[in-house]
């Protein structure tokens, strides 16, 4: 397929047109408990797609519960499609209640694993990504002694409170310098 001209667009359709990553991600994923990796693959998953194929051919909804689905095979972080469709359910409509297990729920659970197939086939089974905070997340557990926890680094029991507090005073020394330069 011919990449669309006004393809890509966003959960919450951030302009007509636009190429902006989908605001839903980031808070669906975390309420699903993606690790990070997880999240931007199902990002880069649905815009490479929408790439691809009009934005008004699809239903970015679904399209973006299928990418979150793919993205979790894909990072091997397997996530139950009946968790996706509950919580982009309660995303799309707040305060709504989950979705009883009638025919409505399975035909949505079915649409999210066809598009998943679409998905699959339009990106050429092309949806494995070099992530650059993927990257920066290995020089952090290389730095921190090989802790794969970049909290662990940060709150290591060297660190004390008069360090603490020599850092925090540094930066603002610095931050006070950069506003003083004409």
């Amino acid at each position: 397929p011919v990449p669309s001209q006004g393809g890509g667009g966003g959960c919450l359709r951030a302009g007509a047109g636009s190429n902006s990553s989908p605001a839903c991600f980031p808070s669906v994923g975390v309420k699903l408990g993606m690790q990070s990796i997880a999240v931007a693959t199902a990002c880069t998953i649905y815009h490479k797609f929408f790439c691809e194929i009009n934005l008004d051919a699809y239903d970015p909804y679904l399209v973006a519960m299928s990418a979150l689905y793919l993205a979790g095979k894909v990072e091997e972080q397997h996530l139950r499609t009946r968790d996706i469709i509950n919580v982009s359910n309660r995303y799309f409509h707040p305060g709504s209640e989950p979705l009883e297990l009638d025919s409505r729920f399975w035909a949505l659970r079915d649409s999210i694993v066809q598009c998943e197939l679409l998905m699959l086939r339009v990106l050429r089974f092309q949806v494995s990504f070099q992530h650059p905070h993927k990257v920066h997340a290995g020089e952090l557990a290389t730095v921190s002694g090989g802790t794969s926890s970049f909290f662990s680094f940060v709150f290591s029991d060297d660190l004390t409170k008069p360090i603490i507090d020599n850092i925090v005073s540094d930066l603002i020394q610095i931050y006070t310098m950069d506003t003083e330069i004409p």
